[in-house]
């Protein structure tokens, strides 16, 4: 078994036998609480973490302030759907809560804004500093 880093606030050992290939569910969560999200949901803490997350900010058109503004808007009005481990490098995993929440975007097959459903998933890095954000799409 390889010694993954845990990039992560929560620390807890990811399950035996987990090779990393996957996501695996956290049955305590949510892992952080919505004050120390708060806290770190400004534009300057945020960090898309993962080759996917960058892509899917890119192709939405998304910055750092929209970033900010979603995750905000997850802890008011969003869902908590679970808390997972998740691959974030080769040698690097972070434990995650994801959060659907609705917002409007654009739509250009539509030619307009639409209310769409977003997918986000982040932690809080082992600092407590920056908030890692592992996913962000549109729910299919």
């Amino acid at each position: 078994m390889v010694n993954d880093s845990i990039l992560s606030l929560f620390k807890d050992a990811p399950p035996v036998g987990w090779s990393g290939s996957g996501e695996r569910v956290i049955n305590s969560g949510p892992l952080y609480s919505a004050e120390q999200v708060a806290l770190l949901a400004n534009s300057d803490a945020i960090r898309p973490s993962t080759k996917d997350c960058r892509n899917d900010i890119q192709e939405l058109e998304l910055d750092n302030d929209d970033l900010a503004r979603l995750v905000k808007k997850s802890l008011k009005t969003g869902r908590y759907i679970n808390s997972v481990w998740c691959r974030v490098s080769p040698k690097a995993i972070a434990a995650c809560d994801a959060y659907t929440v609705c917002d409007k975007a654009w739509i250009e097959a539509a030619r307009k804004e639409m209310d769409c459903q977003y997918y986000l998933k982040f932690a809080i890095n082992s600092s407590g500093k920056l908030l890692l954000m592992v996913s962000c799409h549109l729910s299919q």
